[in-house]
């Protein structure tokens, strides 16, 4: 069925960008939607409050399907992409009815396997988008639901909520209802739409299915320094996973509880600063230099985490402008990984393969990360407000991102310059 129409006819750039834009909220509405609510009322023992379960339950789910994906995703043929797409949203959101329904432990299950399918969607998009010579551009698009949709998707749940009167546990199913027939559209817009032609290729290198034998290879050769840039997006996924998760608990500690456009409306700046900075680099056509802009602002980012939550910690700043400016920090870089980094190493080292599986190797240990520093939490009896320990986690986090940020940067650039000496050496 979706076969025939695939790549049958090019779509402009504009409809692409909507599309990966719709496509990625989408399923948004379907994960985040549920971090809405606070499920003050209900109560599973042992200490932890029902919110911080279901999210763990949907990480869990959630991270699985990360480690399922690097296989998955960076194997898929192009043909598959558009049916695996609709049936991983759609068990996902059945699984929101689930929620809804069915009583007390029960709903952690429920969120288990709405979080199950969804880790794979961002890798089938992005395959739509990668190898281009506009992919930064693209991915710009794509990226801005992480800041954007994100806090859109829990704004219209809260509404839901508190002018419609929708129960906490029904309105993650209706907020996800809402959105499947404009998810439903940009899929098909998605696969009409033309893969990169001779000149991407050229510029970028040719992206194809990436096997077992491909991937071990390439950790061989590349690993020291790869795993640098995984340590990087662990702590990038660290910090932007509990300032997602928990920002509705944040604001309302700051006396915003009955405003629930201050979710969308301190990160629309974030989103703007980012997107423009991210976009850019479609400009820059030297891979290596495109690369080596992407460390540095990541280094940026790091600084000036670090900066402003000291400024917030002595009081000189409002949480206002301490979440715009730590937003700008966190997911300046964290965006970069996904439209220019990674994307650019593929060129840059010229090895046969997909960006899947860079993604999908950091990912899966990303969020593993974000899960050991959950259940940590909760073990040591962290008992501190939200505040305080956002303010902690931004600096010690922010602090090694800069180490190892320096230390990436240098081990790709001494692998390209010792590349270059073997070419001149080989070709004189």
């Amino acid at each position: 069925m979706f076969e025939k129409f695939t790549n049958s006819k090019k779509i402009s750039t504009f409809a692409i960008v909507v599309s990966v834009f719709i496509c990625y909220t989408g399923m948004y509405a379907v994960r985040k939607s549920f971090l809405a609510g606070q499920y003050a009322d209900l109560v599973f023992g042992y200490g932890v409050d029902a919110k911080t379960i279901f999210v763990l339950s949907q990480v869990l789910g959630y991270m699985v399907s990360k480690f399922l994906g690097i296989k998955i995703i960076s194997e898929m043929p192009k043909s598959q992409r558009a049916i695996w797409l609709i049936v991983l949203i759609t068990f996902a959101t059945l699984m929101l009815a689930l929620f809804a329904f069915v009583p007390g432990k029960w709903k952690i299950l429920a969120l288990f396997l709405n979080g199950l399918p969804l880790g794979m969607v961002f890798g089938i998009v992005f395959s739509y988008i990668e190898g281009r010579k506009n992919t930064e551009l693209l991915a710009a698009a794509l990226s801005a639901t992480f800041i954007f949709s994100t806090s859109f998707v829990k704004t219209i749940g809260l509404i839901l909520m508190q002018d419609f009167n929708t129960n906490e546990f029904m309105m993650p199913f209706y907020t996800a209802l809402l959105f499947f027939p404009f998810f439903l559209l940009s899929v098909w817009v998605l696969n009409k739409s033309k893969g990169p032609d001779e000149s991407d290729i050229k510029a970028r290198s040719e992206r194809v299915p990436m096997h077992s034998k491909e991937r071990k290879d390439f950790i061989k050769a590349n690993g020291v320094g790869y795993f640098g840039l995984v340590g990087i997006y662990i702590l990038l996924t660290i910090v932007r996973d509990f300032r997602d998760n928990f920002m509705v608990e944040f604001w309302a500690e700051q006396g915003y509880s009955g405003s629930p456009q201050i979710v969308t409306l301190t990160e629309i700046p974030v989103a703007v600063v980012v997107l423009a900075i991210a976009a850019v680099g479609v400009l820059i056509r030297n891979n290596n230099k495109a690369f080596n802009i992407g460390m540095l602002l990541t280094a940026f980012g790091a600084v000036l985490i670090i900066v402003f939550t000291l400024l917030f910690n002595q009081g000189l700043i409002s949480p206002v402008t301490w979440m715009v400016t730590t937003g700008i920090g966190v997911y300046l870089p964290y965006i970069l990984f996904h439209c220019l980094v990674f994307e650019r190493l593929v060129a840059l080292l010229s090895f046969k393969g997909n960006v899947g599986f860079l993604f999908y190797l950091a990912d899966a240990l990303g969020y593993l990360g974000s899960v050991i520093v959950l259940l940590l939490k909760e073990v040591i009896g962290f008992k501190q407000t939200w505040g305080y320990f956002f303010l902690w986690l931004n600096l010690e986090s922010a602090a090694l991102l800069l180490l190892l940020t320096l230390f990436s940067m240098w081990y790709f650039n001494k692998r390209i310059y010792e590349k270059k000496m073997k070419q001149a050496i080989a070709f004189p």
